[in-house]
């Protein structure tokens, strides 16, 4: 069991303000203050500054709140472990490796092993980020970015990313270069979508941004995007995972730009140091074995 300093300490960190904190876990707001000036005496360290009204961790509290994020995960999932015959998997995943890659090994997971029960988490890389912050969940399979300082992590594979759109859709080039497709008309996910966050990364790179494209839409769903790029209104792109199928029957094309050679992780993440890492790492293993 946790102290419940450190409790409070946490629960600061992730807000970074002493109000909800004290909001969140029920105390008064002089409770927090207390909580984490005997912390700061207890280790001989300022855990928080303030620039203005703005609360700041320190580098040691960075720190200190890498290692403690890690045991209170391992804490509760040691309880579940305990208390809990049939053997649980929470986890998380991005929108387009839980939709497109994971749900044959997964199959293959539940086959070997017919006592597991599973609970995946959808949502973009920050929000699994947090949830793994709060012990939530186990790990997550991620394609954003991420701090290889805060998270232990193992590359699941390297996932080539393509500009796509219908065999008929009208190309202004032949033998287009990634500058010749800003005359199309593109079809994105929001922000803070992985698959956005890679092709903002990309463009930046090449001193670009998605709204020098002619035209621009949001959309938060892949299967919708898809289908809108096969009927011709615009173009976008993907990881290939994603349109596969629609490549091999001719649905869909891959454009052939002649500069866009572009690969992207997806991470297996979990917390710093954990007690559990050896286990996580045999469930990518298997994830891995049967893709």
């Amino acid at each position: 069991m946790l102290d419940y300093r450190v409790k409070t300490f946490i629960t600061v960190c992730q807000t970074l303000n002493f109000t909800k904190a004290a909001h969140e876990l029920h105390i008064t707001q002089p409770a927090v203050s207390k909580h984490i000036k005997a912390l700061e005496a207890e280790y001989g360290c300022t855990l928080f500054v303030f620039k203005g009204k703005q609360c700041q961790m320190t580098a040691e509290a960075e720190k200190l709140f890498l290692m403690l994020t890690s045991m209170a995960h391992d804490i509760k999932h040691f309880k579940k472990s305990v208390h809990e015959t049939p053997t649980q998997l929470y986890f998380g995943a991005t929108m387009t490796i839980g939709e497109y890659v994971l749900p044959q090994p997964l199959s293959q997971l539940m086959k070997a092993q017919p006592r597991l029960e599973l609970k995946m988490t959808i949502g973009n890389t920050q929000k699994l980020l947090r949830a793994l912050d709060k012990g939530d969940i186990d790990f997550a399979l991620i394609e954003g970015f991420f701090s290889q300082e805060r998270y232990d992590s193992s590359v699941y594979r390297h996932e080539p990313f393509i500009a796509a759109a219908s065999p008929s859709y009208p190309l202004t080039a032949k033998k287009p270069k990634l500058t010749d497709l800003l005359q199309e008309s593109l079809i994105v996910r929001e922000e803070g979508s992985g698959t956005r966050e890679v092709l903002d990364t990309v463009l930046k790179a090449r001193n670009l941004a998605i709204s020098d494209f002619q035209k621009v839409s949001e959309i938060s769903n892949l299967n919708t995007i898809k289908q809108l790029v096969m009927r011709r209104r615009g173009i976008s792109f993907f990881y290939r995972s994603v349109v596969d199928k629609e490549l091999k029957n001719g649905h869909l094309i891959e454009i052939p730009l002649e500069d866009f050679p572009v690969y992207h992780d997806f991470t297996f993440v979990w917390n710093k140091n954990s007690f559990f890492q050896e286990q996580y790492k045999e469930i990518l293993s298997f994830i891995k074995a049967h893709f």
